[in-house]
């Protein structure tokens, strides 16, 4: 479950531009255990009585989630996170910095992680991404030895079935030198419409993985 969560909150930041949230290692108020499916997949090393309490409080998911990110690599609690972020104007970077952390740094070891573990499982991602698009697997191994990250091609994927257009056309967009997030905004891509081609990858590639 750790490593699987570790893969779905690398591409949520990759995917929806949420920053830290990981996901889906949210636990249950009563007895701590993972819920199998949670309500929101974009959370993590937070309990949802916990999100819901904060959410009461007038702090808004981004916040919570960054904070709760910050809190797991400080070994702080989240409500002391959050009152540090509004003492510092309302600054991440002071923030993280107030606990001795560099948020850049920790961005970093995130995209380092999630590029580690898809390459860890780049026959069952390559399978599925293959499938999802009606790609062959030559095709997109191809596109990963020609220096395209793994990383990437899931989000082309998701991209491409969220805007009905064909990956090898944003794979040409990324090799002209455009980013993922200039990929993205180009298309003009609906954030809910992605979140459920996200979910519906994910969810293959997942399965592949427990197997």
């Amino acid at each position: 479950m750790k490593k699987l969560s570790i893969l779905v909150c690398a591409l949520s930041f990759l995917l929806l531009g949420t920053g830290f949230n990981h996901a889906p290692e949210i636990t249950n108020a009563e007895d701590g255990k993972h819920q199998e499916n949670p309500p929101n997949p974009h959370r993590s090393f937070i309990k949802e009585a916990d999100f819901q309490r904060l959410k009461a409080q007038g702090y808004t998911k981004k916040e919570i989630l960054k904070a709760a990110h910050i809190a797991k690599f400080a070994d702080k609690k989240i409500d002391d996170v959050l009152k540090t972020y509004k003492q510092n104007d309302s600054s991440w970077d002071k923030t993280a910095a107030h606990y001795g952390l560099d948020m850049k740094k920790m961005k970093e070891k995130c995209q380092e992680k999630k590029e580690k573990f898809l390459e860890e499982h780049k026959e069952d991602v390559v399978e599925n991404v293959a499938e999802y698009t009606g790609k062959t697997e030559a095709q997109i191994k191809a596109w990963a030895d020609e220096g395209i990250p793994l990383r990437f091609i899931v989000g082309g994927a998701v991209m491409a079935k969220a805007s009905n257009k064909d990956i090898e056309e944003l794979i040409k967009m990324k090799k002209s030198g455009q980013s993922y997030h200039d990929i993205k905004k180009s298309l003009g891509l609906d954030k809910a419409k992605m979140h459920e081609e996200f979910k519906v990858l994910m969810g293959k590639i997942k399965e592949d993985i427990k197997d």
